[in-house]
């Protein structure tokens, strides 16, 4: 039935509404283990939703935009979607009930890395203008903190996510966000043969479990997700969300090579077009 409702409203150009309490399991994220966070703990941290894809994560950089992984924003045809569908809930660490302190808004403007290569996901950046800026100062909302050092080998971060606590289809949903303490790994060791053979580049970070996991490894719904080190904000998911498998470690953007970048759309007036597919190097 949801499916049938789904086409019918795309067919009739008209906003598809699901009440704000409900998380449907087949879009359901997944994160495999964790604590519950409390208040406060990752202030900047926001819950993406689309109607084509899975639920995605990113961060408040400023009070009317967003950063997340671009792959959040294409459809399954390599297409930019509208920004219209596009909702970003921030200021409540329980995907349902509503809180009373949550902030919901729609996005305006996508902002795409314009060298952003969907098949390898290099450059897997975007900015999300909001429709209207966030109420700040917020006890429960705050800017991220962008890191512009190099984060070292063994550095102990927190991956902060929403999702089901196991990879299983009927697994419950764990409304509430968690965070998983994570590592950062040698780039070398992550680009063997037998992990992501040479994938990894300088803008890459890898972090969090290199052998099988079950009890700390992020899973579907979370790319775009920030990795903290010291309370700053230092990558975002981008691939290896590896659901507790081995040898497929989570490879996070580095935001330190982007700082600039994000900043200029702050300013920008004009973003992508909805249908815009980046081109394929």
């Amino acid at each position: 039935m949801q499916w049938t409702v789904f086409v019918v409203c795309l067919a009739v150009a008209l906003p598809c509404i699901r009440a704000d309490n409900v998380v449907p399991e087949d879009r359901s994220p997944r994160l495999i283990g964790g604590t519950n966070a409390p208040w406060g703990q990752f202030p900047s941290a926001v819950s993406i939703n689309t109607t084509f894809n899975l639920h995605c994560g990113g961060a408040v950089v400023d009070r009317q935009h967003v950063l997340t992984a671009a792959q959040c924003v294409f459809n399954a045809n390599q297409r930019l979607i509208d920004p219209y569908w596009i909702t970003v809930r921030a200021g409540d660490i329980a995907l349902a009930p509503v809180g009373a302190r949550r902030q919901t808004r729609k996005v305006s403007h996508i902002f795409v890395h314009p060298q952003f290569n969907i098949r390898t996901l290099e450059n897997d950046v975007a900015v999300l203008r909001l429709d209207r800026p966030y109420d700040l100062p917020s006890n429960t909302i705050n800017l991220a903190n962008r890191t512009r050092r190099i984060v070292p080998n063994g550095a102990n971060c927190q991956f902060a996510g929403w999702g089901a606590s196991t990879a299983a289809l009927n697994a419950p949903v764990n409304v509430l966000q968690r965070f998983l303490p994570m590592t950062v790994n040698d780039r070398d060791m992550c680009n063997q043969a037998n992990m992501h053979a040479g994938r990894l580049l300088e803008s890459h970070l890898c972090a969090g479990n290199t052998g099988g996991s079950n009890n700390a490894a992020p899973c579907n719904g979370n790319a775009g997700t920030g990795l903290y080190c010291e309370r700053a904000l230092v990558g975002t998911l981008s691939f290896g969300l590896n659901c507790g498998a081995a040898n497929n470690p989570p490879v996070f953007t580095q935001v330190r090579f982007y700082n600039d970048w994000i900043e200029r759309q702050f300013n920008q007036t004009q973003g992508q077009p909805a249908g815009w597919t980046p081109a394929v190097l």
